[in-house]
């Protein structure tokens, strides 16, 4: 079973504490996010209070270009980006991924993966995508909302869920405004509010809040034991085992020869049911 641990503070801050973690922890990406509010509840804590997950979405060369996390470059520049965001935007000149400006990565990455299904990509291109609602029915037909969710079932399925139990008709998906000048910015996903919303920003600048919060997510202890168990008992059962050769081989001396061919024949049968 996966547990989910909010780490608070801002988002250098809150990162720090998940990397800091005893258990080693995964940055919590947006499917799961919407998945883990399914199954706690609409009352739960990761649905009645927003958080940070690791997609962040970046203009580059005027378009939009959404990430998953091994293209994020707000990740490795937290601190910088927090700093950065207090007064401004976290532009991307001089930002490295991997060694390489990330502009261009960012970029290069968004062409190869133009061909893939949208919720595939490792970076998809948005182009000027403006902020928009989206009827909770219809969460499967925005590009932006599937990417996030992971596919098309899970996206519809998320809207469905926030129709019948959270009262949401709609949800918007707020998109940064392009300002010619290649930045990033965060993913937060907004709390179920009171006004029967529950928007998707994909604009969040606001990095420098002490009061936001990211999750970790790590498999629990009695999940990991269970996990264990099933491929030790796996091993003894693959070890004590005997095929049909060794059977045979080591039958070969007890039993007589004009019995042979019948013990071999009832032998197979047995094996081969």
């Amino acid at each position: 079973m996966e547990i989910y641990k909010r780490h608070r503070g801002n988002f250098a801050v809150a990162l720090g504490k998940l990397a800091r973690a005893k258990t080693k922890q995964a940055f919590a990406t947006p499917a799961q996010g919407m998945q883990e509010r399914m199954r706690q509840g609409i009352e739960a804590d990761i649905s009645t209070e927003g958080a940070w997950y690791n997609a962040s979405f970046n203009e580059v060369g005027g378009r939009i270009l959404g990430t998953r996390a091994e293209f994020n470059p707000l990740i490795d520049c937290a601190e910088q980006a927090v700093e950065s965001t207090r007064i401004g935007e976290f532009y991307l000149e001089g930002v490295l991924i991997n060694g390489n400006p990330a502009s261009e990565v960012l970029a290069e990455a968004a062409e190869r993966d133009a061909q893939k299904p949208i919720h595939k990509r490792r970076v998809a291109d948005f182009g000027q995508m403006k902020t928009h609602d989206v009827p909770a029915d219809c969460f499967g037909d925005d590009d932006t909302i599937v990417f996030l969710a992971e596919s098309k079932a899970g996206a519809n399925k998320y809207g469905s869920w926030l129709r019948k139990n959270a009262g949401v008709k709609e949800s918007r998906v707020r998109m940064q405004d392009i300002d010619g000048k290649d930045k990033s910015r965060g993913f937060w996903l907004g709390r179920l509010a009171d006004d029967g919303r529950s928007d998707f920003y994909c604009d969040d600048r606001f990095l420098g809040n002490g009061g936001g919060s990211l999750f970790g997510v790590y498999e629990s202890a009695e999940g990991t034991q269970k996990i264990s168990e099933q491929h030790e008992h796996a091993e003894q059962r693959r070890i004590i085992s005997p095929n049909l050769s060794d059977m045979l081989k080591y039958s070969r001396p007890f039993v007589h020869s004009r019995d042979w061919k019948d013990f071999e024949r009832g032998l197979r049968a047995k094996f081969e049911k």
